[in-house]
């Protein structure tokens, strides 16, 4: 799953960083740290180029901080990731937090470049930092799901479901990577939780029909399946559970012309 940063997300950081902002000085480009993340927000290309002179100036690591900030705000993710591990490592006096967030975004970053075992490894120094953080290992789980490491993004989920018992999503994961390993038992156990939950999740529905179509329980999984259209019409899980329900009814009049033809005889 690729995850991209929006303005929220940023303007958290700007706030995380507002008690550590320099001290601003007459006749440089920015008076402080927020005044540059928040041009960065705004303008990115701009906010580059910008915090490049003030660095020159004598910022320094705000100034850095800065510029990994605005090149993933424009998207530039193979130049952004480095950089802003290179920030999270250089601000040691920083809140243990802050920098684990850097890392994080980091990893998304490396995320978004289809660079997984490098995101896999920024997640790691994140969760280096806070270990208990549980929308980190989920995101860890998601990259080591795509690289089909399907047991190691079990064991983060794991970890998340026992620090946060009502994360649904968590559930559904795990019930995704369990479906995958054709762990099908474990699978129907995760993704009733997640529908307990969250019961109008598309996914979950979804994959429950999967599940129990893979059992035979046509009746059941084609309920679910038609659910997945009422609760989540318009997405990718309504998209699919128009395609089973069409194969469904294809297989059942297959299935009624054989035994027409049988009696017929």
């Amino acid at each position: 799953m690729t995850r991209f940063l929006n303005a929220g997300a940023l303007t958290a950081l700007t706030l995380l960083c507002l008690p550590l902002s320099v001290a601003g000085h007459e006749g440089t480009v920015f008076a402080n740290r927020a005044a540059c993340l928040a041009r960065a927000e705004e303008l990115p290309d701009f906010a580059f180029e910008e915090a490049k002179l003030w660095e020159k100036q004598g910022a320094g690591t705000d100034a850095r901080l800065c510029q990994a900030l605005a090149l993933l705000l424009r998207g530039d993710w193979l130049l952004a990731a480095p950089a802003l591990e290179a920030s999270a490592a250089e601000m040691t006096r920083e809140s243990v937090s802050m920098r684990a967030n850097l890392f994080s975004r980091a990893a998304t970053a490396w995320s978004n470049a289809h660079k997984l075992s490098e995101a896999e490894a920024a997640f790691g120094k994140a969760l280096d930092l806070t270990p208990r953080d549980t929308q980190i290992l989920m995101d860890r789980a998601i990259a080591r799901a795509g690289m089909e490491k399907y047991w190691d993004a079990i064991t983060d989920l794991d970890r998340v479901v026992e620090l946060a018992p009502k994360t649904s999503e968590a559930w559904l994961l795990r019930a995704q990577a369990h479906h995958v390993l054709a762990l099908d038992a474990k699978s129907l156990v995760d993704v009733e939780e997640a529908l307990r939950l969250s019961p109008q999740s598309g996914e979950a529905l979804l994959l429950r029909g999967n599940l129990r179509a893979a059992k035979s329980d046509m009746i059941h999984a084609k309920q679910d399946w038609e659910a997945v259209r009422r609760v989540a019409a318009g997405s990718p899980a309504a998209a699919v559970a128009l395609q089973n329900l069409n194969a469904l009814d294809r297989a059942q009049t297959e299935q009624k012309r054989e035994l027409k033809k049988k009696k017929e005889q």
